[in-house]
């Protein structure tokens, strides 16, 4: 086995404990990642949207980021916290409600 083959092994078993012990992988973590591939931190909401929308991102990853509180990120973990953070304990990360209506 060659020592690529080793690391490989070696990195899957990991990340197969590592969802065993917590209980899988977030529900954002890859498609969070694929979104913001390239992306050099620290970077606004708006440049999140921007770079999601360049690499193709799905439009809930979109909406999401978009609905991020205003303020710079320094990292895709902190982005994915304060996704997290915005669905509430127990909860997945959901598309957020449409905005009401104005009336007239």
């Amino acid at each position: 086995m060659s020592n690529d083959d080793t690391r490989r092994t070696r990195l899957e078993e990991g990340m197969q404990e590592l969802e065993t012990r917590m209980g899988g992988p977030a529900p954002l973590a890859q498609p969070l990642h694929q979104a913001l591939l390239g992306a050099v931190f620290p970077l606004s909401v708006d440049q999140l949207v921007l770079l999601a929308r360049e690499n193709e991102a799905p439009a809930l990853i979109v909406s999401l980021l978009g609905n991020l509180p205003g303020r710079r990120f320094a990292s895709l973990e902190a982005v994915q916290e304060a996704l997290e953070s915005q669905a509430g304990p127990g909860e997945e990360a959901v598309e957020p409600s449409p905005a009401p209506m104005p009336s007239r």
